[in-house]
């Protein structure tokens, strides 16, 4: 059964155990493929396995006998079933690779698509270097595990399978030498993929930490250079670096002493020693060999078989050095596996309701909400209760803290709520539809972010099929079409990271022009004229005169000409409301709301009671 998260890309099964089961869905998707794969590579191991029999046969019977003919139609064999490994490898490889980019790329599509849907709890504490790495550096490392990891895996096992019945074909006795070391053989093998595997996954975190260094630094070099920290920065970058330095020292020593490779050498030599003794003994006419106290039987072991044998124990080398390789991409593709697969397991709590709002009016009504950015920590909204009728505009006031920003958040559920609820036209936010829910609630920012791509595209985002007419009526409203037009690119001009081509007022100004194209029937106005010059404000504000007809509109702000226009002003403190009224009665009555204008205006007489 598919699972109802349009973030996952798999089966519930494979969600429901480890990172190795979840990337084995993946690669499953591509079963017929690697079923092709596994059978190319098992023809192409025992064409090779077959070439030193060939070079057996040659030296016994060919060379001795003076066969030309055998030995030119040997050499034709031998070239013949090169020529046939090498199209069958070079096809495994394409179709391997093929499997490998595909998983890849659904990876990180599935990665992406899962980080749309977190909430914003999540990307409060996650750090954006630590993320890019998980969709970069991880997913290309478990690539390595089905390309070469696939065929290189079939290879070794079909290899080692082969190569010892073929090594027992040609002599039992030897065969049984070299089966002696097969236990320390794998034992020494398990017992470097179990220390590798930490290292490996540490390793990652490492370089996950570099990249988060690297990118906080370039995001905030003008505070940087500001603060003349480049020193600073300079010995943390460098801590970092010499950490993963140290890891990959620690990973290399590691490496050095795979002790399988030097089994396999030893154990060569011996096989070698013992063949020219039995060659020997047997030429004797000798039944038995006697080694080391041990009674082994003298069979007929011809030269070539020898050399064929121990050319068999070489192919043995080369899956045997690969096997580290192996080892070494696998572990480290498995912990890049677990990082992203750790990060798609945790759950996103905002998840979409079913209800579309037909004919929206935009009543808002908020009822006891109680809301703390960390759970069970300082309450930023604390019992807050407000009804904003259709079409009214409502400013929120109060001092650094009090949650002014936090309402407009909860409208359109960047968080939800704790406690209470948020209701629109009578229906809680939670069951409507959620990209109903942001297309209806337009937000504008003190803190704007703009792509790096053109004024054009930023302004049309989320309405692609946007007309030029569209754009520039939505630029000339925001009183953004005045600048824009002085670029020499105009529309078309591209925009450097979060818009640094321009200054706050033009960001704002194209910020707002994107909200206007939406057409929200909610606005929440989050202190956004505060880069913009008095006159340029006044020209907006004349032009949103009609804009915010028939709208619901909340304005966070302490501009006094904002606040004269609102309908009713919350003052909030600590999170709760502590008054409502409109500017008059507020500027009249309330001692707080009267000192943010005692500097700059001339007060009226109090004429209520005062807090």
């Amino acid at each position: 059964m598919k699972n109802t998260d349009n973030s996952r890309f798999l089966e519930d099964k494979y969600y429901s155990k480890t990172h190795r089961y979840w990337m084995t869905g993946h690669i499953m998707q591509h079963s017929l493929k690697i079923i092709v794969i596994m059978s190319l590579i098992l023809v192409s191991t025992v064409l090779q396995v077959y070439i030193p029999l060939l070079f057996g046969q040659a030296i016994d019977t060919a060379l001795p006998n003076s066969d030309y003919s055998l030995l030119k139609s040997l050499s034709v064999m031998i070239m013949s079933i090169g020529i046939i490994k090498g199209i069958l490898s070079y096809i495994s490889g394409i179709m391997n690779d093929q499997v490998a980019q595909d998983v890849e790329a659904q990876v990180r599509i599935e990665f992406f698509d899962n980080l749309a849907s977190k909430n914003m709890d999540f990307f409060n504490q996650a750090k954006v270097g630590d993320l890019m790495s998980q969709a970069t550096q991880d997913t290309q490392n478990m690539t390595f595990v089905i390309s070469p990891g696939v065929r290189s895996v079939v290879g070794v096992v079909v290899g080692l399978i082969a190569t010892f019945v073929a090594m027992y074909s040609l002599s039992p006795v030897l065969s049984f030498v070299f089966m002696i070391i097969l236990p320390f053989y794998i034992f020494f093998m398990d017992r470097y993929a179990r220390a590798l595997q930490p290292i490996s996954l540490e390793r990652q975190e490492r370089l996950a930490n570099i990249n988060a260094s690297l990118q906080e630094n370039i995001t905030g070099i003008r505070v940087v250079r500001t603060f003349s920290a480049q020193d600073r920065e300079k010995r943390i970058f460098a801590d970092d670096i010499k950490k993963y330095e140290e890891i990959l020292i620690k990973r290399g020593a590691l490496s050095a002493l795979f002790i399988p490779t030097l089994l396999l050498g030893l154990v060569t030599s011996a096989i070698y020693l013992l063949g020219v003794y039995m060659i020997e003994a047997s030429q004797l006419g000798l039944k038995e060999l006697i080694i080391f106290g041990i009674s082994l039987p003298v069979s007929i072991l011809t030269v070539g078989d020898l050399i064929a044998f121990i050319a068999l124990t070489g192919l043995l080398l080369w899956p045997t050095n690969l096997l580290r390789f192996l080892l070494d991409a696998t572990v480290l593709g498995f912990a890049g596996a677990s990082r992203i697969f750790e990060t798609l397991m945790i759950e996103a709590d905002i998840v979409s309701g079913d209800t579309v709002l037909e004919n929206v009016r935009g009543d808002i009504s908020f009822k006891n909400v109680t809301f703390s950015y960390d759970k069970g920590g300082l309450r930023a909204i604390d019992n807050f209760s407000l009804e904003i009728a259709a079409g009214e505009i409502v400013a929120i006031i109060g001092p650094t803290g009090s949650g002014k920003s936090t309402v407009g958040k909860l409208i359109n559920r960047l968080y939800d709520v704790d406690k209470g609820e948020i209701l629109i036209d009578g229906v809680n936010v939670i069951d409507i539809e959620l990209s109903q829910l942001r297309r209806m609630v337009g937000i504008i920012e003190q803190d704007v972010f703009l792509f790096s791509t053109s004024i054009r595209a930023n302004i049309a985002y989320g309405m692609h099929e946007l007309s030029e007419d569209g754009i520039v009526n939505a630029a000339k409203m925001a009183q953004a079409h005045e600048f824009i037009s002085e670029f020499k690119d105009g529309y078309d001009t591209i925009l450097g990271e979060r818009g640094v081509t321009l200054s706050g007022g033009q960001k704002q100004r194209v910020a707002m022009a994107r909200t206007f194209v939406i057409n929200p029937k909610i606005l929440v106005l989050d202190d956004s004229t505060s880069a913009i010059d008095a006159a340029t404000e006044e020209r907006i504000q004349s032009a949103m005169t009609q804009l915010l007809k028939n709208r619901t509109t909340i304005i966070i702000t302490h501009r006094l000409s904002t606040l004269r226009k609102a309908d009713k002003i919350v003052f909030m403190r600590k999170g709760a409301i502590e008054i409502i009224g409109t500017h008059d009665e507020l500027i009249s009555s309330f001692e707080p709301y009267r000192q943010i204008f005692s500097g700059y205006i001339e007060l009226p007489a109090i004429t209520g009671a005062s807090e």
